[in-house]
């Protein structure tokens, strides 16, 4: 699931409500789940250039629109036409240094520079993965990319190819906000690519880049960030499978924790799931699941699996009243990742109860409930 941000393209539908309490009216976060980090924290640099938040990562999931909005809203899309030169909301991880977010990085191979912002202009060039681009921003913005959306829904930004030639780029192959996630054994690299769709979303796209950029490999759409073994021979992370769960009220997809090569070549699926923490220790992966691979709902719990994707059983079941998500307005929130505490072998996990009261179960790794308090 991406982060919907609303109106980067400076369009928000009509049945949109008001962000949560405490954002300003003119930016409001459809689904907050591409800022979600196990520690980091959000920078959002705003339409207004004064305008600059930080806050605690949210997970947040939007509730359908009525249809009638929909049709409403994608009538409303037909009829515009033409160009539309849009002032994107720029996401910048706290990890990158301003420098960074100015620069268009290209991850993927032969990706074509056009002269102008269209699938069918001159290519001024064939940029290849490694390359980076000044990009050339709004004058008001400080450097933020100008997006502009094209009539096949394309986004493009605008770059400096050299000092007399500006150019054009899809932004798919192309990074501008990142993180990085290097192998234990310094090589190979994981980008997640935090790239704004002309849909009005960012999604964190996972690319796998071997050492001096002489190959790179587009992998999955993620939420989170992939967590590499120690000795560095695989990582695993939460992935978006992109099918929609059987509960139609929530517009939400199940989301599988996936196993990967170090090289990126093979993967498999260790369970539907959420929030995975790795305890090498033991080769165990916890994590949230209240649906199942096809969508059908299950009791929620903690779950465990093996590293080698077998022994799949529930660690720790919620009692009954609590869940992992809670209506909140228009909005469906999810409860914090849990905590591994290594030390005291321990596991600290949260739920919402039936008055949307937030609760913290810590567990030992056996299953046994600890401690219960209203947190």
């Amino acid at each position: 699931m991406g982060g919907n941000l609303a109106s980067p393209i400076g369009e928000a539908s009509e049945c949109r409500a008001a962000g949560p309490p405490g954002l300003p009216q003119h930016l409001v976060i459809d689904n907050a789940d591409a800022f979600r980090h196990a520690t980091g924290k959000i920078w959002v640099a705003c339409p207004r250039p004064t305008c600059l938040l930080q806050g605690p990562p949210v997970r947040m999931m939007r509730l359908p629109c009525p249809p009638s909005q929909r049709l409403e809203s994608h009538a409303n899309r037909s009829r515009r036409g033409g160009w539309i030169f849009v002032l994107s909301v720029l996401l910048a991880h706290f990890r990158l240094p301003a420098a960074e977010a100015a620069d268009a990085l290209i991850l993927g191979s032969n990706v074509p520079i056009l002269q102008a912002p269209r699938v069918t202009a001159a290519t001024v060039k064939l940029a290849q993965p490694g390359e980076s681009y000044e990009v050339i921003g709004r004058k008001t913005g400080k450097g933020q990319p100008l997006y502009i959306l094209d009539e096949r829904g394309n986004l493009w930004m605008k770059v400096q190819v050299s000092d007399d030639m500006p150019g054009y780029l899809r932004t798919d192959g192309v990074s501008v906000a990142r993180e990085e996630f290097g192998s234990p054994k310094g090589n190979p690299l994981l980008i997640v690519n935090l790239r704004p769709t002309a849909d009005g979303t960012v999604v964190r796209e996972l690319w796998w880049i071997q050492e001096g950029w002489q190959r790179t490999r587009r992998l999955a759409i993620i939420e989170g960030r992939p967590t590499w073994a120690g000795n560095g021979e695989w990582f695993m992370c939460q992935v978006d499978s992109e099918r929609p769960i059987k509960d139609q009220t929530v517009d939400r997809t199940v989301e599988r924790i996936d196993r990967f090569s170090a090289d990126g070549r093979s993967r498999n699926t260790l369970s539907a799931g959420s929030y995975p923490i790795l305890n090498e220790a033991r080769g165990e992966v916890y994590f949230y699941r209240d649906v199942d691979e096809q969508g059908e709902a299950v009791r929620p719990g903690l779950f465990t699996v093996s590293v080698a994707g077998n022994n799949l059983h529930p660690l720790f079941l919620l009692p009954e009243g609590y869940r992992f998500w809670k209506e909140d307005g228009d909005y469906f929130v999810q409860a914090p990742s849990p905590t591994l505490h290594p030390s005291t072998n321990r596991i600290s996990l949260y739920a919402f109860d039936r008055k949307g009261k937030r609760a913290r179960f810590t567990i030992t790794l056996e299953g046994h409930l600890v401690e219960l308090l209203s947190d």
